[in-house]
């Protein structure tokens, strides 16, 4: 997961419109809000655009899947909800609760090989379910969502990956976070067998190129060829942690995490 600045999201012209009158026509004809969805289909791609077409959640090659566009706060209703109806009605139209979501992370699939489960399908947990929103004059700002949003610029830096095993953890120490990324692994199903395989042929990857520029900065004599070298081994470090390359947000806290424990050259690639 990386972040995603939904300010770069392009509209087509005469979106905005089209939207407040499909929200209109749902309300004063009593219409759910799949009978328009041809509204969010309509930016499918230009939400693709933003990560070259790789899901806002996993970031696993594009080729994993068919992404849709998800709706972050569920449209219709909220399997967590303590009241009735639930579901973000009112949020159905609004490009800024769009998500561009691969099938594996937003839609309910078992795993028989791997012996997980998941897909975001209709959950949305808070951390205090008291504070849900039920009507578009309810403040959606007290509620604190429990899955990570790759549109928080926070939130991408809980995730990270062992080396171990391609698992995603928590690259947090903080309790409450921690717990905000167990529940996200759960229901984007991140743990998936063939996801973890990808992940981990990647991040061994970077380890090794790690690895590698790490000898070649311990080689350095002050001669601008070694230099040349040192500089040269960092490229295909940056090539990986950089938003649009498989799993780049694991991978950028997996380059911070070697940081923090004895690398500091690595800095100036973090930025």
């Amino acid at each position: 997961m990386h972040w995603i600045d939904q300010d770069k999201i392009e509209l087509p012209e005469g979106w905005i419109n089209e939207a407040a009158a499909a929200k209109k026509k749902m309300e004063d004809e009593k219409l759910k809000p799949d009978d328009l969805s041809q509204v969010w289909t309509a930016l499918k791609g230009d939400l693709g655009k933003l990560t070259n077409k790789r899901c806002w959640i996993c970031e696993a090659p594009a080729t994993r899947s068919d992404n849709a566009v998800d709706h972050f706060r569920p449209k219709n209703r909220v399997a967590e909800a303590l009241q009735s109806p639930s579901g973000y009605k009112w949020l159905a139209f609004e490009y800024k609760n769009f998500r561009y979501i691969c099938t594996f992370c937003n839609s309910r699939r078992i795993d028989i090989i791997g012996g997980t489960d998941g897909g975001k399908a209709d959950h949305f947990p808070l951390r205090d379910e008291a504070a849900r929103a039920y009507t578009e004059t309810d403040d959606i700002d007290n509620e604190e969502p429990m899955l990570l949003d790759p549109c928080d610029p926070e939130d991408w830096k809980l995730l990270g990956c062992s080396l171990e095993s391609g698992h995603p953890v928590a690259a947090t120490d903080d309790v409450h976070e921690r717990e905000r990324v167990e529940i996200s692994i759960k229901f984007y199903h991140l743990h998936q067998e063939d996801l973890k395989k990808l992940r981990l042929t990647q991040i061994r990857n970077l380890d090794q190129k790690i690895s590698d520029a790490k000898d070649r900065y311990y080689e350095m004599d002050g001669t601008p060829k070694r230099k040349k070298k040192f500089i040269s081994a960092l490229a295909p470090i940056k090539r990986l942690i950089t938003p649009g390359s498989d799993f780049s947000g694991e991978m950028y806290n997996h380059v911070k995490r070697c940081r923090d424990n004895g690398y500091p050259w690595l800095e100036k690639l973090l930025g």
